[in-house]
């Protein structure tokens, strides 16, 4: 799963946006670095930046629920947990099968933590780039309305741990390469299968990896220290 991940700042999110993309257009200044991102429902000023096409077409970027609420709950808070949507199943299930065809987004994100299960207890690993920049990994939103109210909420996509990841845990986001972001937002595909065709592993050698302090286990932490390195950051099996 991925339930933690660290934000980056705006010119980060533009360096990665912009790869490859001359024209690609600004991204709304919604970009703070945060390193301790959790899920949520109900709290606006905890919402997410996302990226997802507009109306027009034209990506922008937006601040989201990361829970995604799909539009057709009776209720604006839900009990089971949506912030992940296994690959597995995400094309099939009813919380997610509409935005898998229609409504995909991207998450910038400086990095994301992990859980190893050991003997002793959970140990909390940083997962990240090789080269240090922002990764964009395969969302899916949601728009909700009722009664007047309006809550746009998201998801991230999550399939099997790579070979580095799954020696400490065996599920892990999607990284999208640069060459996928506008076929993910590409409102136009909606087979089901092709989507699915843009998920691939992310090599091992595109990631990082270390220790960090249990620290991040409360989401009320926050700081800069979260996602620094507690040792050699050599991997247990």
């Amino acid at each position: 799963m991925c339930g933690r991940y660290v934000s980056p700042d705006q010119a980060a999110a533009e360096r990665a946006w912009h790869l490859g993309r001359p024209n690609g257009g600004q991204l709304a200044p919604i970009f703070i670095p945060r390193y301790n991102v959790a899920p949520e429902q109900g709290t606006p000023e905890r919402y997410v930046p996302i990226i997802r096409s507009g109306k027009d077409g034209v990506p922008k970027a937006v601040r989201a629920q990361w829970w995604l609420l799909p539009f057709w709950s009776k209720v604006a808070r839900i009990t089971y947990k949506t912030f992940n949507a296994r690959v597995e199943t995400v094309a099939t299930s009813a919380s997610f099968r509409d935005s898998f065809k229609r409504r995909r987004c991207l998450f910038p994100v400086a990095g994301w933590y992990e859980w190893q299960q050991l003997p002793n207890g959970k140990q909390p690993w940083y997962i990240h780039s090789a080269d240090g920049e922002v990764s964009m990994l395969a969302g899916l939103w949601d728009r909700w309305e009722k009664d007047g109210q309006v809550i746009e909420s998201c998801s991230i996509v999550i399939g099997a741990g790579n070979e580095m990841v799954s020696t400490f845990h065996d599920r892990m986001p999607f990284v999208l390469t640069p060459d996928r972001y506008e076929p993910w937002l590409d409102k136009g595909l909606t087979d089901p299968a092709d989507v699915m065709k843009l998920l691939q592993p992310v090599p091992d050698d595109a990631l990082g990896c270390h220790r960090v302090s249990d620290r991040v286990n409360s989401s009320r932490n926050e700081s800069s220290e979260l996602n620094r390195p507690i040792d050699s950051g050599t991997v247990d099996s």
